[in-house]
């Protein structure tokens, strides 16, 4: 903002400072003219005010009284015009004036007052836009900070260099992560009891405050649920709006960052936890669930199967005994068998079992998936496959020979993109009727007529034989 002392540096306005110059520096909000004895009813503080004086009292005491009434305002200068309504400016307004550090400009007979608030508002205005690349210039730094550093400590040193203040990133419990300058983590004791005022608050919130002689702005950060950390800055001389906006910038990257990697963090670690459970290591399972907070339902238990991110599964139970992970590209859960379904766009349920079936009720709930994926149904359970023969037969010498009666097709397919296994199960799912097996697959029905030949060329058999599709559908069956 422009100020008294700036104004009488334009040749152009002529003017001249006279009394005040204690106050010569304050900020000018805006330029106001009134000859009304008591114009402070009028005014909000910060401004200029001119005036051409006919209207003052004649006497010392009310030039006196003028003055004060204009001081206790918060006006930022008063500007006198001369050779109107007096030739000079009254010695004792400017006693006055300079009693209450009330700066006093002269304004010359040929400079009207519409020039001086022009040049005030467009003063303004070039500090608005300047305040505005400021911000642009500082958010664009954070945020390249924020993406390209090893870590969160280029941000606080990036929001150090641009507010002149020191800054601290703070865990949620108020140990320092980092602080820059480094001497700045010694401020931490002091502020406690405002931590603690924030923990009382939904993240992200702020207070402002007075600690070690310093403005401060502490921010906590985090999501609606849960608190990630806290961003402080202080400094000697107080924050401006500009400088509010750079650190609300600066919180709203941390808490994106922090909820971010805490969130990546959690799924990792109950991913790994679910997969330990999965494949049979209870022992391990139960070491890194106490830390995380994990509690398994009571048994018997069911493996779900779908697709989505485990916080849908969540949500839509609203269960906090729902153990969930993201395994080989699908949404994996363990979940009390009692427990209602959860919404997912396709769901496969393995068989209710206890802990110590969990490694087949995790294939049986695949492959539901599977199946509930073909049909485009919402939920599957593996007990409504009709496959209970399938699951007594289905040791690892029966699928490995399975396996090597497919493998033909599976080479082929793996060479030329091909989708020959895909093909041959439609088929047979569809008693070798060509037009819905081609529907369901697609294709025309002269190009699965095709693959059909081709799978009876690789595989060396008849598929007109019902004993050779029965025997490739239960290969089929028991390798999925």
């Amino acid at each position: 903002m422009p100020t008294a002392r700036e104004l009488t540096h334009d040749a152009q306005l002529g003017l001249a400072l006279r009394a005040g110059d204690a106050g010569a520096d304050r900020p000018i909000s805006w330029v106001h003219s009134s000859e009304l004895d008591d114009p402070t009813p009028f005014l909000s503080g910060g401004e200029l005010l001119l005036i051409t004086g006919i209207a003052l009292p004649a006497d010392d005491e009310g030039r006196a009284a003028y003055v004060g009434r204009l001081a206790a305002a918060g006006l930022s200068g008063l500007g006198f015009g001369i050779q109107l309504g007096h030739d000079t400016i009254p010695e004792s307004l400017l006693a006055a004036a300079e009693a209450a550090a009330l700066p006093v400009l002269e304004v010359p007979h040929r400079t009207p007052f519409i020039e001086i608030g022009k040049t005030v508002s467009q003063s303004l205005a070039d500090d608005r836009s300047a305040e505005a690349r400021r911000f642009e210039t500082a958010r664009t730094a954070l945020t390249t900070a924020a993406m390209h550093g090893e870590d969160l400590g280029g941000v606080i040193g990036r929001l150090a260099v641009d507010l002149a203040c020191w800054a601290m990133l703070l865990e949620p419990d108020g140990t320092v992560a980092h602080a820059q300058p480094a001497d700045a983590a010694e401020r931490v004791g002091d502020l406690a009891p405002d931590l603690d005022r924030l923990r009382t608050v939904r993240p992200p919130s702020s207070i402002g405050l007075s600690a070690c002689g310093d403005h401060v702005a502490a921010h906590s950060l985090g999501g609606a649920s849960t608190l990630a950390g806290f961003l402080v800055v202080g400094r000697a001389r107080p924050f401006c709006p500009t400088d509010h906006h750079i650190t609300h910038a600066a919180s709203s990257l941390l808490s994106i960052a922090l909820t971010r990697t805490r969130s990546a963090a959690d799924v990792r670690l109950r991913t790994t936890a679910l997969k330990l459970l999965l494949t049979g290591h209870r022992t391990a399972f139960d070491e890194l669930a106490g830390p995380l907070g994990l509690r398994l339902p009571a048994p018997p238990v069911v493996v779900l199967a779908g697709s989505g991110h485990s916080s849908t599964l969540v949500d839509s139970t609203g269960s906090p005994d729902l153990l969930t992970g993201q395994l080989d590209g699908r949404l994996i859960a363990v979940a009390s068998a009692a427990q209602q379904l959860p919404s997912a766009r396709h769901l496969g349920v393995s068989a209710p079992i206890g802990w110590d079936g969990l490694p087949g009720a995790y294939r049986q709930a695949t492959q539901a998936l599977a199946e509930a994926t073909r049909r485009g149904a919402a939920v599957v359970r593996f007990d409504d496959l009709g496959v209970g023969l399938l699951r007594d037969v289905a040791d690892e010498e029966v699928v490995g020979r399975a396996e090597a009666v497919l493998r033909p097709l599976d080479e082929h397919d793996a060479q030329q993109r091909g989708e020959l296994v895909r093909s041959l199960r439609a088929w047979i799912a569809h008693h070798g009727h060509w037009d819905p097996a081609a529907a369901e697959l697609g294709i025309h029905r002269h190009t699965l007529r095709y693959r059909m030949s081709k799978v009876a060329a690789l595989l060396d058999c008849d598929l007109d034989s019902p004993d050779v599709r029965a025997q490739l559908w239960l290969a089929i069956r028991l390798v999925s």
